[in-house]
């Protein structure tokens, strides 16, 4: 299945056009993410041009909804929205955080996929591995993602092991992701110290982004594109100024 895959959550974003598991072009993001606005569609049409494809080519659209750049992820998901309905074909969001568990495919019981949220907080996904998965491991999330203080992390995490759900940190069973340019969370890491498993995934998330949206479809978890919902997870400061 042909899929162009955005994301623009952050300056490590860009788009792809994936075919299965396989990434047949990628047009990489050079600049911050606040610059989406000018140069997604410069992006998408090398990624096309790349793999030799047109917009009537591709049959899924899969974009980033978050956790990330308040602007960054209305213009991806704004642009993706407005393609799929143009061209009659599904859309599927997808979380960075889900992409990460799918990118790092654990060996664990659990999988904390973990990203900076700024002001001293990270956000912070729980996915639960099925049972019974074949050859690509499968997670599925336990709640959906929140806003973490670092120091109350090592209580989430200790949830996990509570009633026999699994092992204690130690015996492995609880992998912590974080993507290797986040130099906040690697102190995180530094700071929790050995006792937890980390795992760092390289790279753009572009290709875990299609495969998760492909999974998406097949198991009929598409969304009509108006109402395509974005997973900010903490609200911006204008929504909450305006609120107050």
């Amino acid at each position: 299945m042909l899929v162009l895959a955005l994301d623009t959550t952050s300056e490590y974003g860009g788009a792809a056009v994936c075919n299965g598991n396989d990434c047949l072009a990628a047009a990489l993001n050079e600049g911050p993410a606040n610059r989406y606005s000018v140069t997604l569609f410069e992006l998408v049409d090398r990624a096309l041009a790349e793999a030799k494809l047109g917009f009537r080519d591709i049959e899924l659209f899969a974009a980033a909804k978050g956790p990330g750049s308040f602007t960054g992820i209305r213009v991806g998901l704004a642009a993706a929205q407005a393609w799929a309905k143009a061209f009659g074909k599904p859309l599927q969001p997808v979380t960075l955080l889900e992409a990460m568990v799918r990118q790092a495919q654990p060996d664990t019981d659990w999988a904390v996929p973990i990203l900076d949220a700024r002001r001293g907080e990270f956000f912070v996904g729980l996915y639960r591995r099925l049972e019974g998965t074949g050859a690509e491991t499968r997670f599925a999330a336990a709640g959906e993602g929140q806003v973490v203080r670092p120091e109350n992390l090592p209580r989430l995490l200790e949830t996990l092991t509570e009633g026999g759900k699994c092992r204690t940190f130690s015996g492995g069973r609880i992998a912590c992701l974080r993507r290797s340019y986040d130099l906040k969370t690697q102190a995180l890491g530094e700071k929790l110290g050995p006792a937890l498993t980390w795992i760092n995934v390289h790279g753009t998330l572009l290709n875990a982004i299609a495969r998760v949206a492909v999974q998406s479809q097949e198991q009929g978890e598409i969304s009509p594109p108006e109402e395509l919902d974005a997973c900010y997870i903490r609200r911006s400061d204008a929504e909450m100024n305006w609120r107050a």
